[in-house]
């Protein structure tokens, strides 16, 4: 029994707040729809304008972010300052990379010397190519078989005088060593003919040459490698890539900027644009094609008659708190004095158009039915009148 007293008393509750949720959501359904009607009645009767905010930008924007971390060393323009194409807006501390670029070059100074010496030995290499022992080696050869013939002559005599007890051992024995290195001295030389006919000469004056040839190779990868430092100067500075206003994150040198920071960002303002998040209640009061007023917050004169036009209303919708808003673009159609660019603007939203008249075929508004009459002229009576 108490289960179900229980049970009872649960489900009570859970549609009582079943209830009471749908009568809140009715109830903000109303607020909404109440203070929408309240504010096209409003403007209809020029008592308010509703209006939301926009800034002022060019005909086309470009980021510019610096490639590598580094400090501000010089501001050459400042915000909102005109810059011509090329013209460097700011520069970076770029300490390493030209220290980098001195020790590149005193390399390739180096090399250059090198290439000099090794150019200069292929000519003394293509005019005397063998190296000393190889030089004259042909006479040498002359002199040496000439030498073994003698000493040969010679190690006979003493051999048979020897023999014969003439001579001492002493002197036997010298000529026997005479002769075995003039023997040894001629197959030396026989081995070096053999060498030196085939090409030995040619060997070392391309040796010679491709000494050259590698002392070129590596003052050309020097040469590239200098031009490739060079060439990263450029992402030390921060340039204009056309005609424009420039707007800078910072006017002061020192500031540190990391890799990837939005430093700067340029304009064209031949043409300017005002962008602008209308709330969702207001969305539908703008028409692509209208044209409406607005104010800047530059200037503080009511009179002056600034004048845009929309020309794209984005349908994705952007939430923001407990709101919704459109992205409305306009074109800026009527300026009595210079925007600047990313100043603030107020825009009036229209008031609501009244309906148009019925008209007929021929393009003419029918006129209104008189009331009826009697012969008298009098006005009948109402209905259920006696």
């Amino acid at each position: 029994m108490k289960k179900w007293f229980f049970l009872q008393v649960i489900l009570l509750l859970v549609f009582v707040a079943a209830g009471g949720y749908y009568i809140l959501k009715i109830q903000q359904a109303a607020d909404r729809s109440m203070e929408i009607a309240a504010m096209e009645n409003s403007v209809g009767r020029g008592r308010q304008k509703p209006f939301f905010v926009g800034y002022v930008r060019g005909r086309s924007r470009t980021i510019l972010k610096n490639k590598y971390a580094g400090f501000v060393s010089k501001v050459n323009v400042y915000s909102h300052r005109r810059v011509k194409k090329g013209d460097t807006i700011l520069e970076y501390d770029d300490l390493p990379l030209r220290s980098s670029i001195e020790k590149v070059e005193h390399s390739i100074a180096e090399q250059q010397k090198v290439l000099e010496q090794r150019k200069l030995k292929l000519v003394l290499t293509r005019l005397d190519p063998l190296p000393s022992e190889y030089r004259n080696l042909y006479w040498k050869h002359k002199i040496a078989q000439e030498n073994l013939e003698r000493s040969a002559h010679e190690f006979n005599v003493y051999r048979r005088l020897h023999n014969s007890k003439i001579v001492t051992d002493l002197a036997y024995r010298e000529k026997k060593e005479a002769f075995k290195n003039s023997e040894a001295e001629v197959k030396k030389m026989d081995s070096d003919m053999k060498i030196l006919q085939k090409g030995l000469a040619d060997y070392y004056i391309k040796s010679a040459e491709m000494a050259v040839l590698e002392a070129e190779i590596k003052l050309k990868n020097l040469r590239e490698e200098l031009a490739r430092l060079q060439e990263e100067r450029k992402y030390y500075k921060i340039t204009a890539p056309y005609d424009g206003v420039c707007i800078t994150n910072s006017d002061v040198v020192h500031g540190y900027d990391s890799a990837g920071t939005e430093a700067a960002e340029v304009h064209r303002d031949d043409r300017k644009l005002v962008y602008a998040y209308c709330p969702e209640r207001f969305i539908r009061l703008i028409k692509e094609g209208d044209k409406v007023p607005f104010f800047s917050s530059q200037y503080s004169d009511p009179d002056l008659e600034f004048e845009l036009l929309c020309f794209e209303i984005k349908r994705h919708r952007y939430d923001y708190g407990d709101e919704s808003f459109f992205l409305v673009k306009f074109r800026v159609v009527k300026e009595p004095r210079p925007l600047r660019i990313n100043s603030l603007v107020q825009i009036e939203i229209p008031a609501p158009k009244p309906p148009a008249p019925p008209q007929k075929k021929d393009g003419k508004v029918p006129a209104p039915v008189p009331p009826l009459q009697k012969k008298d002229g009098k006005a009948p009576a109402p209905a259920g009148s006696k």
